[in-house]
Order: structure tokens, then C-alpha cells, then sequence
């Protein structure tokens, strides 16, 4: 538990830095430090994926696999930063790919089957294509409606890296204290330790993290008490951020299954060892980066609304 603890608290003391430096440096170089921190992840997250594998993927597929991490995020950062086409660039690397595990099938016909190319996929799909996702985030541009009420790219980090521990943090503290009451398991097959009533911990925990994160963050950069028609400005913000809060836990939810599913196919209890008592970085990071898609969907329909 000791080393645990260490650890977790070196994950948040990073987190924290990289959002400093992304607050208070000059944009967009503030946005481009950020990116360095999720470039580390995809990278470090793209070798776990291809390790734990073992030799299901061939070295050329390995290749083109490090070759859409190397150029995937940096392409989807200056693309949106300059652009705003970052997504256009995500599917544009995404679709190089494809284009290469496909060639290597009359290239390199002997070594390459369907499967080690599905594989190949999965290892670019998760994580470096969910982790462009965040930068998409990170490069968020409001509209004036939107930057009127502190919405930004600075909001979106922080309601993915609060959403998603407080719904574990709270998932895990309801399973551990209720567990003996609420027996049921949420998913048997998938995650034998996961309970329903740590699920609906987890749901709690998002909708409290959204609320907390709510006053501060309002208070921190003076959010109008009031919209230009005279409606107090909690009346509508707060219920938003309750859903953006609910719907991140039941997508945290989601990933966390969704990671254990891949380590059970796999035979692998943790994705690696980087982060003593915790496993890899992907074992941190999966339920955040299914938590971005769907704070990515709904930051672009306040888009819309607003």
C-alpha cells in the first residue's frame, strides 16, 4: 500500500506540473508542454500494448505501429493549434496506417496474418489514437459564448483528471465498505473484484468531483454570477457539469472494463511495471482516456449550444 500511495502521488504530482506549465506559460506554448506529457503516455503506453503481445505482432507491424505514435499526436497538436484540424489529421495518420498493415499483407505475405494485424491496430487504436483525443481537448478552442464562462481547454484537462480518479476513488471505497451488504458483481467474467454497488460508488464519485471542481473553478476565474438575460449563471452551469460529471464516471466505468477484457485475452494481470502498485501506464491511464471521448463529444456540443 506504501508503494502504491508513493507512486500515485508522483502520477498526480506530474499531472499537476504539466498543468501548471500548460496555465501560466504563454499559449501556445502552454498547450505544447501538455502535449509532451501526453506524447510520454502514448508512447510508453504503445510499447506496453506491443510487449504484452508477445510476438503476436510481426517487427514490421511493430514499425508501422511506433511510426503513428511518433507522428500521430505532434500531427494532431500543430494541426489543431494552427488549423483547428487536428481530427482531420488523426484520421489522416489513422488511415496511413491502415494503408501499411494492409500492404504488408503482399509485401510481407509469409510473416502477416489477419490476426497479428488486428493486433497491430489495437496497439495504435489504444492508445494513441484515444490519447489524440486529449490533445484535441488540450488544443480546445471555446466560442465566445463558451470563454464567457471560464470554458476552455484549461476546463477540459482538469474534467478529465478529476472525473476519472474521483469515480475510481469512490468505485473502490464503496466496494471495499459495502461489498459484504451489496455482494452482486457488476461484471464476473471481465473483473471479478468489480461490484455493483462500487459501480454506483463510481458514479457518485463523478458526480461529486464535477460539483467540487464546479465551485472552484468558478470561483478561480470569476465566472459571471449572472448570464447576459439576468439567469443566475449556477442554474444552468451546475446541472452541466453534473452531466458531464455522470456520463465521465459511466465512460470511466467502461474503460476500466475495457482494459481488464484486453489483460484477461492477453493472460496479464498488469500492463507493466513503470508505476510500482499500480502496473503501466496504461493500468493509470484507461479509464481517462475513455473518460476524453466523452467529454470531447459533449465540450463540442456546448459548442453548439453556446
Amino acid at each position: 500500500m506504501k508503494i502504491r500511495l508513493i507512486s500515485g502521488s508522483v502520477y498526480a504530482a506530474l499531472l499537476v506540473a504539466f498543468y501548471c506549465l500548460k496555465a501560466f506559460l504563454p499559449q501556445p506554448y502552454g498547450n505544447y508542454a501538455f502535449d509532451v506529457l501526453l506524447y510520454a503516455f502514448a508512447w510508453i503506453g504503445t510499447f506496453e500494448m506491443l510487449r504484452a503481445m508477445q510476438g503476436g505482432v510481426t517487427k514490421k507491424e511493430k514499425a508501422l505501429v511506433f511510426a503513428f505514435t511518433a507522428v500521430c499526436i505532434p500531427a494532431c497538436a500543430l494541426c489543431e493549434q494552427t488549423w483547428g484540424a487536428g481530427l482531420q489529421a488523426i484520421c489522416l495518420c489513422l488511415l496511413l496506417l491502415s494503408i501499411g498493415l494492409l500492404s504488408l499483407l503482399v509485401i510481407a505475405h509469409d510473416e502477416t496474418s489477419l490476426e497479428s494485424l488486428g493486433l497491430a491496430l489495437l496497439a495504435a487504436v489504444y492508445p494513441t489514437f484515444l490519447i489524440s483525443i486529449l490533445v484535441l481537448g488540450n488544443h480546445f478552442t471555446p466560442t465566445a459564448g463558451l470563454a464567457e464562462f471560464g470554458v476552455n481547454s484549461k476546463l477540459f484537462v482538469l474534467f478529465v483528471f478529476v472525473i476519472s480518479p474521483s469515480a475510481d476513488t469512490f468505485a473502490y471505497l464503496f466496494g471495499r465498505f459495502f461489498r459484504k451488504y451489496f455482494p452482486k458483481k457488476m461484471a464476473p467474467t471481465l473483473s471479478p473484484n468489480k461490484t455493483v454497488i462500487g459501480g454506483i460508488g463510481g458514479l457518485v464519485g463523478g458526480i461529486v468531483g464535477a460539483v467540487v471542481l464546479y465551485f472552484i473553478y468558478t470561483a478561480s476565474v470569476g465566472v459571471p454570477a449572472q448570464t447576459a438575460s439576468g439567469v443566475d449563471t449556477a442554474l444552468i452551469w451546475l446541472p452541466i457539469f453534473i452531466g458531464i460529471g455522470l456520463i465521465g464516471s459511466a465512460v470511466t466505468e467502461f474503460g476500466d472494463l475495457v482494459e481488464s477484457c484486453i489483460k484477461r485475452k492477453l493472460g496479464l494481470k498488469d500492463m507493466g511495471k513503470i508505476m510500482p502498485g499500480h502496473g503501466g501506464v496504461l493500468d493509470r491511464i484507461d479509464s481517462a482516456m475513455f473518460t476524453t471521448i466523452s467529454t470531447y463529444l459533449l465540450f463540442m456540443l456546448l459548442c453548439v449550444i453556446f
